[in-house]
């Protein structure tokens, strides 16, 4: 699949291809402002949420915020975000303040149960309450002496490493045909994949 590589904002995405490079720019912008190496731009203007549970709570408390639907969410048509409206809310996630969303009581634990935006908040926040689960697994293993790299559910511990984790994964996946249109429900395979691809 061809790349265009001068995808540099959400509303330059119109297609999978363009989301894809989409996902490469914010990997590679989340690296540099967690290193701390472009001093021109304040970290905290572009990278709010450095950490993937972070990021996975500021993208649940959005849509918990905007399950009636509103313009903030830029459906393409009821019930598909789009690849366009799908970047914009991973931009809109990427600035908003820092802190956690109430995890729902009900939360969706498989991305196949994913029907709608409301579904697609609970995957998310059962995402992210699994993303701390492992990360605290991996912890203790390492404080006992124990390996710690087999069997974590989660292949990237950094923010920029499961956007591009993402990428990858859209980039090569043979799933085409459940990624088109975009669905709630592909969002969280799209999720599901970037959780465990290397």
């Amino acid at each position: 699949m061809s790349v265009p590589q001068n995808i540099d904002s959400w509303q330059q995405v119109h297609s999978r291809q363009d989301f894809t490079a989409y996902l490469q720019m914010l990997s590679a912008d989340c690296e540099t402002a967690c290193a701390g190496q472009d001093p021109r731009i304040p970290v905290a203007q572009r990278w709010s949420n450095q950490s993937v549970d972070g990021f996975l709570w500021a993208w649940a408390r959005l849509l918990e915020s905007r399950l009636d639907g509103t313009d903030l969410l830029q459906e393409q048509s009821p019930g598909r975000p789009g690849w366009q409206g799908l970047a914009f809310q991973l931009d809109h996630v990427r600035t908003s303040p820092p802190g956690f969303a109430s995890a729902p009581a009900d939360m969706v634990t498989k991305w196949d149960d994913v029907n709608s935006a409301h579904d697609l908040r609970m995957y998310i926040a059962a995402l992210a309450t699994d993303f701390v689960r492992d990360q605290r697994e991996y912890e203790a293993k390492r404080s006992r002496g124990e390996w710690a790299h087999d069997g974590g559910s989660w292949a990237h511990g950094l923010l920029y490493d499961v956007l591009d984790a993402w990428a990858a994964w859209l980039g090569s996946t043979p799933l085409r045909a459940e990624l088109e249109p975009v669905t709630w429900r592909s969002v969280a395979l799209q999720l599901s994949a970037a959780q465990i691809y290397e």
